[in-house]
């Protein structure tokens, strides 16, 4: 054979290669394409960014073709309720003003709901109680006030009840008074992202900000939400393990990794609003379900303040939460605590 003839087949095989090449390519793509859009019509839409600093991930089916649109014009709006860092802000104006005339009904509204959540909570639940935070410094091994700080003087300037309001006037009872209410407008925000979707027809999704989460419905496999958690094995070791949530607001408070060790009792890095002062007992980490996310939250931070025993009593008087606790008594080991009726929703053992 002839050496032209050679290169002939030679390039004639590269061509068909190339052919089979681009034939195989347009088919897989064409396939992927035509799959992903499948999937995104009778599967899970998921959409993730980022809402008053912290990220948020919204899950939910069937698809809706308004909805990012419509979800992007709310949390923008409802941004805009909470920022403090904003000049134009309402918060920003109330954190550095003792007084605010003629405030508008939506801040007048939203202080009044926040200051009764705080009385409800028995003022174990307070977000104007960050300032106390500035005083102390924790460690591993204790917690320890700050140089030249005093925490009675702090603690004049904490207590919602120190802002006075009228239809016609916001007053501060003491001039240092500052109020933090970006955890609250997360779960305000989730709550009206729920209704937004049930207008839309969407009655599946899991909706989650930050420590905070709310569910309805199943997902895309017909299964309960699973809201992911942490728990201690029998040796102490931080894993995780999943809370199944049949139609809830869930929210954790505290972290039972970061404590410190105090005449033979192990102690959360939390402060009593109440006091000033570290919390006296060995509950680290509770983890609360309720009917919304802001009863959820406020419960859990309450109950983190309050203690493992009362948040046991609290959890056999009603029968509208459930919890996971996570404390130690003195001279013992880590324990758990969770709600009779919510253990077959757990994919953890209890230890």
């Amino acid at each position: 054979m002839s050496p032209n003839a050679k290169k002939n087949i030679l390039y004639s095989l590269v061509l068909l290669g190339l052919v089979l090449i681009v034939y195989l390519y347009r088919n897989s793509t064409g396939s992927t394409a035509t799959s992903e859009e499948a999937a995104r019509k009778n599967g899970l839409i998921s959409l993730q960014g980022e809402f008053l600093e912290q990220p948020y991930l919204f899950l939910y089916h069937p698809e809706r073709a308004t909805v990012k649109a419509k979800l992007d014009s709310l949390l923008t709006h409802q941004s805009k309720l909470y920022e403090m860092d904003s000049p134009g802000s309402a918060l920003y104006q109330l954190n550095r003003q003792d007084t605010i005339p003629k405030p508008s009904k939506d801040l007048l509204a939203l202080l009044r709901m926040v200051s009764q959540d705080s009385k409800n909570a028995e003022n174990s639940w307070d977000p104007s109680s960050g300032m106390l935070y500035e005083g102390w410094n924790f460690s591993s091994s204790r917690a320890t006030i700050k140089d030249s700080v005093d925490i009675s003087a702090l603690l004049e300037n904490v207590g919602m009840s120190n802002f006075i309001l009228s239809d016609t006037l916001i007053r501060k009872a003491k001039s240092g008074l500052k109020v933090n209410l970006s955890d609250y407008g997360q779960t305000l925000a989730l709550a009206q992202v729920a209704l937004l979707l049930q207008k839309l027809g969407i009655q599946n999704f899991f909706l989650q900000v930050g420590k905070y989460t709310l569910a309805k419905g199943v997902n895309e496999r017909q299964e309960l939400w699973k809201l992911k958690t942490k728990y201690p094995d029998s040796l102490g070791v931080a894993q995780e393990g999943w809370v199944a949530l049949q139609n809830r607001g869930a929210a954790t408070a505290g972290d039972f990794t970061q404590s410190y060790k105090q005449d033979s009792l192990r102690k959360a890095w939390v402060l009593d609003p109440r006091t000033g002062y570290p919390v006296n007992h060995g509950l680290l980490q509770t983890t609360v379900l309720a009917k919304t996310p802001k009863e959820a939250a406020i419960l859990a931070q309450s109950l983190l303040v309050r203690g493992w025993q009362d948040a046991i009593r609290i959890d056999s008087a009603r029968k509208d939460i459930e919890m996971i606790l996570i404390y130690n008594e003195k001279g013992k080991g880590l324990s758990q605590y969770v709600s009779p009726e919510l253990k077959s929703f757990l994919s953890f053992p209890i230890q």
